[in-house]
Order: C-alpha cells, then sequence, then structure tokens
C-alpha cells in the first residue's frame, strides 16, 4: 500500500493545480484584457464609435469586466488543450505487441514514465497512466484494473465539468448585472425628473434610460458570446478526454495477466455450497408449486361442481317462472279476446240488418222504377186512346167506344192506386 500512497498524493497535487487554474487563468488573462479594452475605447481606435457608446456607466464596465475574466478562463483553457495535444505526443509506454505481460512490468513502466518532464506527468493523460501504474503496483493484480479505469475516467470528466464552475457563474451573472444597470439607470432617470425643471431635467432623463437600455443590450450580447465559446471549449476539452480513455483502453486495459482472486479456494467451496441451496431451493420450488397445483386443481373442481348446481338451480327457476309468466299471458290474452269479439259480432249483427234493410230499399226502388214505366205506357195508352176516339167519332161508334175507355180507365186508376208490397209482409 505504499505504492498507492504517492499515487494518491500525485493526484490530490495535480486536482489542487487543475482546481486553481481556471481561477488563476481567469484573472492573470481577465484583468488585463478588460484593461486593453477600456484603453481602446477610450483611448485607442474605438474612441467615438458604437463600442464607446455601450461602455459608459458604471454597470457596463463591470459587464466588460466579467466578460474578460470568462474569456480568460476559456484561454487558459484553450492553453491547457493545446499542452495535452503536445504531451500526448510524447512516449508514455513502450510499444506492445498484445502479448499478456507480468504484473511486475509494471513497475518498470512506472520507473519509465519518471523520466518524462513534470508538465507531461501532469497532463490528463500522464496523471491517468501514472495512477494505473501506482495501482497496478500497489494491489500486485490486475484482476479489478477494469473498475479503476472506470473510476478513473468518471473522476477525471467530473473534475473537467467542476472546471466551469466560475465560467458557468460568469455566464449566469452577466445578464442579472445587465438588469442591475437597467433599474439603475431607470431610478437615475426618474430621480433626475424635477416638475418644476422639466425641460431642463429632460436630458438627465435620455440618459438614465440610455445607461438602463445599454447595459441590458451589452449584458444579453456579452452572454450570448461566453455560451457559444463555452460550448466550443467545453467540445474541445471532451475529444481531449475521449483521446486519453482510448489510449488507457487499448495499451493498459488488457496488457497485464489476470490471475485467480485471493482466497480462490473458499470462493469454491462457497460457489459449492451455492449450487447446493440453489438445487434444494429448486426442489422445495418445485414441490411447493405441485402442492399449489394440486390445491388449485381442487379448487377449481369444487368451483365447477358449485357452479353446475347453481346453473341447474337458475335453470329450475327460470324454467318455473317462464311458464307462470306464459299462463298469465294466455290468460290475459284470452279475456281480451273475449272483450274484443263480444262488440266485433254486435257490429256483424246491426251490419247484417243494415244489409237487409238496405235490400229492402232495393226492391221499392226496384217497384218505383216499374210504376214510372207503367205510367209512361200509361200515357202512351192515352195517346193511343185518343187516336181511337177520334177514329171512332169519324167511324159513327163513339158511344160504345166511351164505355170501353170509361172502364179501360178504371181499372188503370185501380191499378195505379194499389200500395206496393213489403217484402216478408202479406198483401
Amino acid at each position: 500500500m505504499t505504492a498507492s500512497q504517492p499515487a494518491a498524493a500525485g493526484g490530490k497535487d495535480v486536482a489542487r493545480q487543475r482546481r486553481f487554474g481556471p481561477l488563476l487563468t481567469a484573472f492573470a488573462f481577465g484583468l488585463p484584457l478588460a484593461a486593453g479594452i477600456f484603453y481602446l475605447v477610450h483611448h485607442g481606435p474605438l474612441q467615438g464609435t458604437i463600442a464607446q457608446h455601450y461602455v459608459r456607466y458604471p454597470a457596463e464596465y463591470a459587464l466588460v469586466v466579467l466578460f474578460s475574466c470568462a474569456m480568460g478562463a476559456f484561454l487558459g483553457k484553450v492553453l491547457g488543450v493545446g499542452l495535452e495535444a503536445a504531451a500526448a505526443r510524447h512516449r508514455f509506454l513502450p510499444p506492445w505487441d498484445g502479448r499478456v505481460v507480468p504484473i511486475a512490468e509494471a513497475g518498470k513502466l512506472l520507473a519509465g514514465l519518471e523520466a518524462l518532464p513534470g508538465w507531461v506527468r501532469a497532463s490528463y493523460l500522464g496523471n491517468r497512466v501514472a495512477t494505473v501504474l501506482h495501482f497496478l503496483v500497489g494491489r500486485r493484480s490486475a484482476n479489478e484494473l477494469d473498475d479503476q479505469l472506470r473510476t478513473l475516467a468518471d473522476n477525471d470528466a467530473v473534475a473537467m465539468e467542476h472546471s466551469y464552475s466560475l465560467t458557468r457563474f460568469i455566464t449566469w451573472a452577466t445578464p442579472i448585472l445587465g438588469f442591475i444597470g437597467t433599474v439603475l439607470g431607470i431610478t437615475a432617470a426618474i430621480a433626475g425628473v424635477a416638475p418644476d425643471k422639466l425641460e431642463q431635467s429632460l436630458g438627465q432623463v435620455t440618459d438614465g434610460l440610455a445607461e438602463a437600455f445599454d447595459a441590458t443590450a451589452l449584458a444579453l450580447c456579452l452572454t450570448m458570446v461566453a455560451m457559444f465559446i463555452s460550448f466550443i471549449v467545453e467540445r474541445l476539452e471532451q475529444k481531449m478526454l475521449n483521446r486519453v480513455d482510448r489510449f488507457v483502453e487499448d495499451e493498459l486495459a488488457h496488457r497485464f495477466e489476470r490471475t485467480g482472486a485471493v482466497g480462490g479456494e473458499l470462493v469454491e467451496v462457497l460457489r459449492h455450497q451455492g449450487d447446493g441451496l440453489l438445487k434444494m431451493t429448486e426442489l422445495l420450488v418445485q414441490r411447493q408449486a405441485a402442492v399449489w397445483a394440486k390445491a388449485f386443481e381442487e379448487a377449481n373442481r369444487r368451483r365447477a361442481d358449485v357452479e353446475a348446481d347453481f346453473k341447474k338451480q337458475l335453470t329450475a327457476a327460470l324454467e318455473a317462472a317462464l311458464e307462470k309468466t306464459l299462463a298469465a299471458h294466455t290468460k290475459r290474452l284470452t279475456e281480451l279476446e273475449k272483450q274484443a269479439v263480444a262488440p266485433a259480432n254486435a257490429i256483424v249483427e246491426k251490419l247484417g240488418a243494415l244489409a237487409k234493410t238496405t235490400d229492402a230499399l232495393n226492391r221499392q226502388a226496384e217497384l218505383l222504377a216499374k210504376l214510372q214505366e207503367g205510367e209512361r205506357q200509361l200515357v202512351q195508352l192515352q195517346q193511343v186512346m185518343q187516336q181511337n176516339l177520334a177514329t171512332l167519332a169519324d167511324a159513327g161508334a163513339f158511344q160504345q167506344a166511351v164505355h170501353s175507355l170509361t172502364a179501360a180507365i178504371h181499372l188503370l186508376t185501380a191499378q195505379a192506386a194499389s200500395p206496393p208490397r213489403r217484402p216478408g209482409i202479406a198483401a
């Protein structure tokens, strides 16, 4: 375990350097950058341009300083990525032919790594290789190397993520500072308004409003630029970490031989005991499953019997209820039929009497028609008799003809005066 202690100490030193790296570079590069921007805006080529219009008030000066510190941190990270690329060109390990080597070779590789310059060993790749070799030397086994490699990769990713804390804070604080400048500008504009001297204070009002809106616009623009640069730099560092992970995976993950773990005999005994316990558990589960299956089968049989009895009882009850209902409906229909037939019979009898009356009326109409026909014949007979009378008068037998005509008239008058006979009534 003595070899792992230097590795831990070295890792802490490197972590300490990386922890203060972004902060130091932010102030080391950011403050001079802010001073240079102020000089260019107020005394250099940018004097009198639109850039000077947006760098006039205290809130805008603070925004430029924050933005410069963020750019300084990003510049330090870009330089770090360049140093990592330069360190990756060194030979950290001798060439490997793909054959597994004993674990004792880790000490030789660590000694060769110590010969490299300090800035190379302080890089992500140098620190990763050194930490892995210290782990192998301290453990004298490569059985847990895969877990160690994953842990180291996760630690470096977390460290890189934490290194952006300052820039994320600046990106978050920049728009808030712009809003503070807006509030201060509006406050100054309102405070400068005098009701009695409104025309004289109008310039102060416009200056306050300009400060308010210029601070917000500058803050939003600087925030967008900082977020874009942060995205690019983070992608560069992520690619660098991916290269480190691939190098360690290719050169160290499968380089050393794996032996049986300590306490292999005990593990084998525990494995056999576990197998026996597993078999006993499987047997108990099978027996319990058989008991449950038998119980389920018995329960299903009883349920089927109960359902069959219930079905029979339900069928009998339904049949009895249906028979009773049908009998009641039949009786009711019979009563309704009787009630409906009696009025129908009366109507039929009335219709029969009406038919007889209609027949009698028809016969009377026929008799009237015959009587009318007799009257027409009588008229014709009268005409003929008049002609005959005229003829008899001419022939000298007028007296005899008159007697005959009188007898005929009496006869016809008697027939016409007799009433017609009704059907079914005797004369």
